[in-house]
């Protein structure tokens, strides 16, 4: 009896020694990934303020730490703290799939595995593992890396299986191969050292030759290789291979120390002819054999979109990569890239509805510019104007709204012909106020006149006044063959115009003093303003 109440004493003690939260019905954990991880994320993918495109084929741009997507666009800019809001959020989805891919394949991982798989997903994609059935690490993770008799997939072949995801466009990336054996060594070992201390590589470069199998190996590092690659070439036979950056050679029994470019020493065979490809506006000009496959990489320019090559002497074919790929004749290849231009605002441009202001206009980022502040609005939905005469009064408002359209309450109407109804209403009381737009002697403002040059450069210049900004950048104008047309009143503001780079004049050594300025000109000088006084 005293053993039946001493066993029910000690079960009663471990059930009270058992957290209440592990008795909990259906609590699960979601795995995340590790700091450790977010640090190196970072470290690889580097922190990247402007926004870029690693390759040209790639359908959008990439910012911060290898934020990909449509919300990025040429020319966009960040600072550091968006960068990291935005890796926040693209870890979150990638969390999201690890843990998928854990529960699907019934891997079971253990934080520093869902590590290595959070970062393949973050370089390939959450749906890496259905969509590249060909690749073996997609193979391993389904068949929870086993072997078709069961038995565990040896350490360096899961390594191996890492290291060869390490290309772009058919090009092998060294800062890619070594980020796959450092999450090789994270999902082995829980080694999140940089330093790789437990595999290394060869890149290989078959040199007129053809790598048997993959070119990139992994070794166990400090170990004999025991064997190298094999390669072949039509009519020559593999003496060696050497370290391609020192020229020693290399053995089964050479310590693999560290990762290395190798290349291989071939003797016998003749030369074979070769023919020119001459690329213009890219990559890929040489000579070649016959049959060899030369991808075409355009090069990247900014404010033009890519459309085609125009191949003279071969045909160019499209690749999976997003890479045309010309097939050696035996003859000569040219191969011209054919570029269209494009908005830097990409599908952001502001004006991408305005018929009139195509990308090729000479003030189209000018008039994008002004349209996104809301400084001017279009004609129409479809239309800018960017030739018809700007007005006094459009000037004005355009003033207006450039300082916020401020409450104008209590402020004199001082012209006698501008009236209460028209748009430009509060925006003249504002002017006139602070001494922007004063009128003529008269008492009228005439607000629908033509907007003259000399009276544009003297608006500007008052209200370059009122802001407090520094106009003591006057320029002699006594040079241009038609200074003495310039109104008495407007001098001053045309030597501060021209001094600021405002005004450029209008050819010839002329400053057309009096001509009418056009809206697509306004809104040029405004840009050329708002970036010299700001």
């Amino acid at each position: 009896m005293k053993r039946y109440i001493s066993f029910l004493l000690a079960v009663l003690m471990l059930v009270t020694l058992v957290p209440t939260a592990a008795l909990a019905d259906n609590e699960i954990v979601e795995m995340k990934a590790s700091e450790n991880l977010k640090t190196l994320i970072k470290y690889w993918e580097g922190a990247q303020l402007k926004a870029y495109k690693a390759h040209p084929s790639e359908e959008y741009w990439t910012i911060g730490y290898g934020h990909y997507g449509p919300d990025v666009y040429e020319g966009m800019e960040i600072t550091a703290e968006q960068a990291d809001a935005y890796f926040e959020q693209d870890i979150a989805q990638f969390e999201a799939a690890a843990r998928r891919i854990n529960e699907k394949y019934g891997l079971n991982a253990n934080q520093n595995q869902f590590d290595a798989l959070v970062s393949l997903a973050y370089n390939f994609g959450p749906g890496w593992v259905e969509a590249n059935t060909g690749w073996r690490l997609a193979r391993y993770i389904k068949s929870n890396f086993r072997d078709s008799y069961g038995n565990p997939i040896p350490d360096l072949e899961i390594a191996d299986a890492f290291a060869v995801l390490c290309s772009a466009g058919g090009e092998i990336l060294p800062g890619l191969v070594k980020r796959r054996i450092n999450e090789a060594e994270i999902f082995l070992y829980g080694s999140y050292n940089t330093a790789l201390t437990n595999f290394v590589v060869v890149i290989i470069d078959a040199n007129g030759g053809t790598a048997d199998g993959n070119r990139v190996v992994a070794y166990n590092k400090d170990k004999p290789y025991g064997s190298l690659p094999t390669a072949s070439r039509q009519g020559f036979s593999l003496d060696y291979w050497k370290d391609s950056d020192t020229g020693s050679v290399l053995t089964g029994s050479t310590i693999a120390d560290k990762s290395r470019y190798i290349t291989a020493v071939w003797s016998g065979g003749i030369a074979p002819e070769t023919y020119k490809l001459t690329v213009s506006g890219g990559e890929g000009s040489g000579s070649y054999t016959e049959g060899t496959k030369v991808k075409l990489v355009p090069a990247v320019s900014s404010g033009k979109a890519f459309v085609r090559w125009d191949v003279t002497g071969a045909g160019a074919v499209l690749g999976s990569d997003g890479y045309y790929y010309i097939t050696m004749p035996a003859s000569d290849v040219t191969a011209v890239a054919v570029w269209r231009s494009v908005c830097p605002l990409g599908d952001k441009c502001p004006t991408k509805d305005f018929t009139d202001n195509p990308v090729t206009y000479w003030a189209h980022n000018d008039i994008d510019s002004v349209i996104a502040l809301r400084l001017f609005k279009g004609t129409s939905g479809t239309t800018f104007g960017p030739d018809i005469v700007m007005s006094r009064c459009m000037l004005i408002t355009v003033l207006y709204r450039l300082e916020g359209s401020p409450n104008v309450t209590g402020y004199e109407n001082r012209f006698t012909d501008v009236d209460a109804d028209g748009y430009y209403y509060n925006a003249l009381l504002w002017g006139s106020h602070n001494n922007i737009s004063n009128g003529y002697s008269d008492g009228r403002f005439a607000p629908d006149d033509p907007l003259t040059r000399e009276q544009l450069v003297t608006f500007l210049h008052r209200y370059a006044n009122y802001k407090g900004y520094n106009t003591d950048v006057y320029t002699d104008i006594g040079g241009y063959s038609d200074a003495a047309k310039v109104s008495p009143f407007a001098r001053e503001s045309m030597c501060w115009a021209i001094g600021a780079g405002i005004v450029n004049g209008t050819g010839n050594n002329t400053l057309s003093p009096q001509d009418s300025a056009l809206r697509a000109q306004v809104a040029a000088m405004f840009n050329r303003f708002a970036g010299g006084m700001a």
